[in-house]
């Protein structure tokens, strides 16, 4: 009996190795809020990366890696400024090209954020990015903190579609 509950416990610890990379998290910290919407209780997750702050260029690759590599469909895409917020979905689903040759995203904003059916989820997301910043948020309905940083990480990374995909990197030891 006791053979087998070591056997037991040394399987669960490769599985959990199996589910981290052996590299340091793209992430520094990540923030959880609630708020119901209409019916739906939407989760909202502020991300504050542990790298550099990007620029517009950067947040539009990210858009377009998650258009072709997670997103079925996109329901939604905002640009906004100082100005106020302009939805271009419509536009976007007219002009028929992909988001790194959509002429609305070529002059820069202060956020950019896309909407649609995640494939890796099964559920709804929408991703802001901020420019000149390191935080992105997320809001979906999945109320689950270690999903949506594996999620994350998944986005940054560029691994949808790999061994990688859907693993947590560890936490730096600072």
């Amino acid at each position: 009996m006791i053979i087998d509950r070591k056997r037991q416990v040394k399987t669960n610890n490769l599985h959990a190795e199996e589910s981290v990379l052996d590299d340091v998290s793209y992430i520094q910290e990540m923030k959880h809020l609630s708020g119901k919407v209409g019916f739906a209780l939407w989760q909202q997750y502020d991300i504050l990366l542990a790298a550099r702050p990007y620029g517009w260029e950067t947040m539009v690759d990210h858009a377009a890696y998650l258009e072709s590599a997670d997103f079925d469909i996109i329901d939604n895409i905002t640009i906004s400024d100082m100005y106020g917020e302009e939805e271009l979905v419509h536009v976007y689903n007219q002009s028929k090209v992909g988001l790194n040759n959509f002429d609305k995203l070529a002059e820069e904003k202060g956020a950019l954020g896309i909407a649609g059916h995640s494939r890796t989820l099964n559920e709804s997301v929408k991703i802001v990015w901020f420019n000149q910043t390191r935080m992105l948020r997320i809001f979906t309905l999945i109320n689950d903190e270690t999903l949506i940083t594996k999620y994350a990480e998944t986005v940054i990374r560029r691994t949808f579609g790999t061994q990688d995909a859907m693993k947590l990197a560890k936490r730096c030891s600072e």
